[in-house]
């Protein structure tokens, strides 16, 4: 009897980790980029995305970027999670980014192949998403200062010119 107890409390303790990992995700995603670096010094970078599972449930997951930096996936609300990074401006590259996520098993394994000096790329992930970048506006060509200072010359040189003629 009293093992069958025993049995009992430590099924229902290690009854969570038994849990059957996520099956054939179905994701959804959106993305949000910033596109004005006038002011700013680095890109953000936002991924948000729903996943629903066939069977299972998603445990914690974490997300490989394309510098191959591993970083926690934030949970939003049930089901939608979020990944957001930063970039420089200067070297943020437009187009498609992709980011591939992993479940703790895959994270452990990317861990281990890290470790071991091996291409992470052989690990398989559990899904990818990607964020599209069209590029950041970096201002005009010409800063509206230096145009005021060539107007406010051009319009001198004018005005000099004209009295010069009349006085003579």
């Amino acid at each position: 009897m009293l093992k069958q107890l025993v049995f009992a409390c430590l099924f229902l303790v290690f009854l969570p980790a038994l849990s059957l990992a996520c099956v054939k995700p179905e994701v959804t995603s959106k993305s949000f980029t910033t596109q004005d670096a006038t002011i700013v010094a680095h890109i953000g970078f936002i991924s948000e995305f729903q996943v629903k599972c066939s069977s299972g449930e998603v445990s914690s997951l974490y997300a490989e970027l394309e510098d191959k930096t591993i970083v926690p996936v934030a949970i939003v609300a049930p089901n939608i999670y979020q990944v957001s990074w930063t970039e420089d401006s200067k070297t943020a590259g437009k187009g498609e980014h992709i980011i591939r996520i992993f479940d703790e098993e895959g994270y452990a394994a990317i861990r281990k192949a890290l470790r071991g000096n091996e291409p992470t790329s052989s690990v398989p992930e559990l899904f990818k998403v990607s964020v599209y970048h069209p590029g950041a506006y970096n201002g005009p060509w010409l800063r509206s200062e230096f145009l005021a200072v060539v107007v406010s010359l051009l319009i001198s040189y004018f005005a000099i010119t004209a009295k010069a003629k009349i006085v003579s």
